[in-house]
């Protein structure tokens, strides 16, 4: 609706301004000629107009969403030292600690 009540008042606007200068200034004017072309810029922007208005609105599709499993980290104990489970003195539960060799 927003598209067509634009170029309707485009096309009352040039035409407006067809009438408004007419045809009746054809001529030589003080030595100068005025050829009634004042139609032409009205057209010309109106065509213009015309065009974007009339172009399809460019839409483009989001890229699909990918979900993924983290990955298992497993860490090498560095050289030199091993796992080893000990008893804790405090609490008498068993934990596995890294020890140096």
């Amino acid at each position: 609706m927003k598209k067509l009540i634009l170029a309707l008042s485009l096309v009352s606007v040039a035409s407006l301004s067809i009438a408004h200068e007419g045809f009746r200034h054809h001529g030589y004017r003080g030595g100068v000629y005025y050829g009634g072309n004042s139609w032409i810029a009205p057209v010309l922007i109106g065509g213009v107009i015309g065009y974007e208005l009339s172009r399809a609105p460019v839409y483009s599709v989001p890229p699909p969403v990918v979900y993924t499993q983290p990955g298992v980290i497993v860490q090498q104990p560095p050289t030199g030292y091993h796992w080893q489970e000990m008893i804790d003195p405090v609490t008498s539960q068993t934990k596995i600690v890294l020890v140096p060799n």
